[in-house]
Parts: C-alpha cells; sequence; structure tokens
C-alpha cells in the first residue's frame, strides 16, 4: 500500500506540472523560412537554424516559451505590426527600424566581405576591383556602391551559393556577400581553406532580435537569457555549430597578431605586479564558473528526465497491472475456497511472488526518479540493462530487442544515471525504427583493455556523415517534435562517469550504431563462483 501511494503522488505531481505549464505564456516566433544558416526550413520540413537555438537556449535558461512561424521575410518583417508574432528572431537594425521595433543586444555583427581564392595576390581592398569580374546576389545593396569603380564587371546571381561556385570555378574574381553566410556555405563545400577574406568589413551592422514598441518587459527578459548563454558557454557552442570555422581574413590576422602582443606584454605585467591578488580573483571566477556550468547542466538534465517521465509511468503501470490481477484474482475467489488447502497454498506461494514483482518494479522507478548526489558503484552490467528495460518496455513492445551482454561483466557507473542514458538511447532508437518494417534493436558488449564497450545498434533510417558530427551538440534534432537534449546530456554523463561515447552509421537508411566506453568494475566473487 506504502509503494501505491508513492506511485499515485508522484503521478499527481506530474499532472500538476504539465498543468502549470498550460497556463504559461507561449510567445509566437517569426522568422524567414530561407535563410540559411540563420534560420530555414530544411528538407524535412524541420525548422532550425543558428536563430532557432539561440531562442531555444534562452528558453532553458529563463522559462520563456516560444511557439516557431517559419515565412517568407517580407511577412515576418510585417508580422508583429500585423498581430502574427510577438517576436522577430533575427533583424539588422538601422534608423528606420527603430523606430518601429526595439531591438535586444545585439546577437552578432552583419556585415558583408570581399572573398577572393586563397591564391589570389591582386586584390586586398574595394579599389583593387578596378578591372576585375565581380560576383553579386541579384538586388544586393552593395551593387550601387561598387557599380562606379572604373571598368568594373558585375555578374549577378539568383543565390549566394551560385555566386560562390562561380568564384570557385574561377569564372570570377572575387565575390562580395554576406559574411557568415558565404562562412556557412564554405563549410558545406568544404572549402573553407580554398578561399580568404580581403579588406575591411562591408555594410557592418547589429542583428538582434526584434519586439513590437511598448514590450519593454519581453525585451529585458530576451536579453537576460542573451547575458546568461553568453556567459555560459552555449552562445559559443552554437555558433560554432553553425558558422564553423571563419574564413581566413588576412587583413583580420595581421590585427590579431599586433593585438595579441600588445594585450600579451599588459597581461604579462600585471601578473609580475599582482601575482598575488591575481591567483585569488582568478580562482574565485573558476569556481563562479564551474558552479554555473553545473547548474546549466543540471537544468539539462531535469528536463531530459521529465521528458521520459510519461512514458516511464504509463509502462510501469502496465507491469504493475499484471501481477496485480493475478492477486485480485486470489482474493476474490478466497472467500468460497477457505478450506481448500491446495488452494491456499497456491496463494501463499504465488501472492508473495506478485508483490515482490510490484516491489521491484517500485523500487526501479524510484532509483530513476529520486534526485541523489551521483555514487559511483560497482554494477553488473546485464542485471541494470534489463532492470533499465523495464521501465520503457511498454514503449518498445513492438521492436525485437536481442541482448547479447555476458552477466559477468561489471562497469563502474553511478546507477540513476547509468538508467538515464540507456532509456536515452532506447527511445531515439525506438524512434529510429518506427517505420522499418521488421525493427530490431540489438545491445552488445565487449571487454577491451580497462574497458567494458557497450553497442546499441538498430536499423532504422541512420544519419549521413555531415549531421552525425552534430549528434551529441545542444539542441541537434531531426526529429519533428524532438528537444535535441537527450544525447548531449549522455555524453555528458558519461564523461562523468570517466567514459565516452560516440556514434557510427553507415548513411541515411542504413541504420545507427552507439557506442559507449565505461570503465571495467570488479568481477563479484558470489557471482564467479555461481557461474
Amino acid at each position: 500500500m506504502r509503494k501505491t501511494t508513492i506511485i499515485l503522488c508522484i503521478l499527481l505531481n506530474i499532472t500538476l506540472f504539465h498543468t502549470s505549464l498550460a497556463y504559461a505564456k507561449t510567445y509566437r516566433v517569426a522568422g524567414d523560412k530561407q535563410f540559411p544558416p540563420y534560420e530555414y526550413v530544411d528538407s524535412n520540413g524541420i525548422y532550425k537554424g543558428f536563430n532557432v537555438d539561440i531562442l531555444k537556449s534562452i528558453s532553458l535558461v529563463t522559462g520563456l516559451e516560444f511557439e516557431f512561424f517559419p515565412m517568407k521575410w517580407e511577412d515576418a518583417y510585417n508580422s508583429i505590426h500585423n498581430g502574427q508574432a510577438d517576436i522577430i528572431q533575427g533583424m539588422k537594425e538601422s534608423e528606420e527600424r527603430r523606430s518601429k521595433f526595439l531591438f535586444s543586444d545585439s546577437l552578432l555583427m552583419n556585415s558583408q566581405s570581399i572573398f577572393v581564392l586563397d591564391g589570389n595576390k591582386d586584390i586586398y581592398n574595394l579599389s583593387d576591383l578596378s578591372g576585375k569580374t565581380i560576383a553579386l546576389l541579384k538586388e544586393d545593396i552593395i551593387y550601387q556602391e561598387i557599380s562606379h569603380i572604373e571598368n568594373i564587371k558585375i555578374n549577378q546571381y539568383d543565390s549566394l551559393e551560385e555566386a560562390l561556385q562561380s568564384l570557385l570555378d574561377g569564372k570570377v574574381d572575387a565575390l562580395i556577400g554576406n559574411t557568415l553566410t558565404i562562412n556557412y556555405l564554405c563549410k558545406e563545400k568544404n572549402a573553407i581553406k580554398l578561399v580568404k577574406i580581403v579588406g575591411d568589413a562591408l555594410n557592418e551592422q547589429k542583428y538582434s532580435i526584434a519586439v513590437g514598441k511598448g514590450n519593454e518587459v519581453l525585451l529585458k527578459k530576451l536579453n537576460e537569457g542573451i547575458y546568461e548563454i553568453q556567459k555560459n558557454g552555449m552562445y559559443d557552442s552554437l555558433y560554432r555549430k553553425w558558422f564553423g570555422t571563419p574564413i581566413k581574413n588576412t587583413r583580420a590576422q595581421l590585427e590579431t597578431l599586433l593585438k595579441f602582443a600588445f594585450g600579451a606584454c599588459a597581461v604579462l605585467l600585471a601578473v609580475i605586479l599582482s601575482i598575488h591578488s591575481f591567483n585569488n580573483k582568478l580562482k574565485k571566477v573558476i569556481e563562479e564558473k564551474t558552479m554555473e556550468h553545473k547548474v546549466l547542466i543540471n537544468e539539462l538534465r531535469r528536463y531530459d528526465k521529465m521528458q521520459f517521465m510519461d512514458k516511464i509511468i504509463s509502462s510501469v503501470a502496465h507491469e504493475i497491472r499484471n501481477p496485480l490481477t493475478s492477486i485480485k484474482i486470489y482474493t476474490s475467489q478466497m472467500k468460497n475456497k477457505i478450506d481448500n488447502k491446495e488452494f491456499l497454498l497456491a496463494a501463499s506461494e504465488d501472492i508473495p511472488e506478485e508483490i515482490d514483482r510490484i516491489d521491484g518494479l517500485i523500487k526501479e522507478f524510484m532509483e530513476y526518479t529520486s534526485p541523489k548526489k551521483p555514487v559511483i558503484e560497482n554494477l553488473n552490467l546485464y542485471e541494470e540493462l534489463i532492470n533499465s528495460i523495464k521501465l520503457v518496455k511498454l514503449q518498445i513492445k513492438n521492436v525485437k530487442l536481442n541482448v547479447e551482454v555476458s552477466k559477468l561483466y561489471y562497469i563502474k557507473f553511478d546507477i540513476s544515471q547509468f538508467k538515464q542514458i540507456v532509456l536515452n538511447i532506447l527511445l531515439n532508437s525506438e524512434h529510429a525504427v518506427r517505420q522499418v518494417e521488421l525493427p530490431v534493436i540489438e545491445i552488445s558488449a565487449i571487454e577491451k583493455d580497462d574497458d567494458i564497450v557497450l553497442y546499441f545498434k538498430d536499423n532504422g533510417y541512420g544519419m549521413n556523415k555531415d549531421d552525425i558530427q552534430y549528434i551529441f551538440e545542444p539542441f541537434y534534432t531531426k526529429k519533428i517534435s524532438g528537444s535535441g537534449v537527450g544525447m548531449f546530456v549522455v555524453k555528458q554523463i558519461v564523461g562523468e562517469n570517466g567514459g565516452s561515447v560516440f556514434a557510427e552509421s553507415d548513411g541515411d537508411g542504413k541504420g545507427m550504431c552507439i557506442i559507449l566506453k565505461a570503465k571495467k568494475g570488479d568481477l563479484n566473487e558470489e557471482q564467479t563462483f555461481n557461474n
């Protein structure tokens, strides 16, 4: 009865939690549906990009809820005025626009640059474009400025991708376009080392989030979120994810070198004069940053657990129903068979077994949900895999699950965290094989040096080489309803337990394999004797 009461309380708390979320205001976010890598709808119909991930990060640290509406840019620009949106997630600032909108703190500086092939020795700035052939996007704002350059020839293209290709093919001498967009396209074409930037940035403007006039309260919350993700490092991670390694900028390299030399001298002097004070301050900063990082990671883990809670509870409830039915049958007949010794003997043997089954399921559930300080233990790998699978047995009932793991393998891992990563990987695999005629998930393990290597392999849709490199990045997902947090949390947990994790796939439609390395535990002496 006590265990059942605990389950009912947990169900009530989760219901109240979801109910409270339903009353939270959801802000409507408008954005361009075709402006990679800032914001765009991909071939699978998923809305993604740098701007989308920035707002998801802000949601995580502030609690603000957003709903995204991709549309043509001209519609997005007018969406706040037309009452269709509360936020425009990315826009260049200008005097005219500042009269219509309130702008957040800058996300980045949006500019245009002159791009040439890496071996070009003739073009260093705008004045060197005289007598050259230049690639431009049609209706580009810079057309009027450069059209006055003597003997310049301008080729206009429908897209920056076409313009870049003409530069790579040697059909033009230079390309002028959006700096970060060209950088992204070069990364996609593996052409980062083939192209360089020359001269100063052109038409440099702040790129920010826009809200309607008079909405200072929302703007303040957005700015708080921007400050927080810049401080905790998530902004830098997303910037690298979407814009990659910057294209070589010859002028910037020289300026950076000079700034570095000056800064190094200043830092060296400061260290010599105040080494003791500096060390104390540095220690304090490191402690603060470490605590902030731990708080953020813990919040991600809590969010990740809550995603799966409804699935786990439904699976546990389904598993509890079977032994309860058996107990109910015995108790309902007991009144009429009180003198039947064979019946009473069977009941006395079966009912305690069914109660033990219920107790075991509740124990596994409590180990997963109870907050506690992580403790690395010596775990039997096979037993903990089976215990974890029980929590999602209902969700994977249509999947053929093969577990080929020796009962002699032990690993060093926190038991609750191990359950969390197994549930994450299994539910991701289950989603991947839904469209497969005969869905299969295989779990196997081998011993390698001081590690146990665990393989989770499915025959689902898989991933290509361009996508799989981002599988452990925050907010990366190919699922329409996915959050992109689960595999990021898996990597963090495995690392803290002294292991490592990576993914392999032969390509789209060829399945997926998650490979987890954990520290080998000590073989239990009693287990060795029994086997």
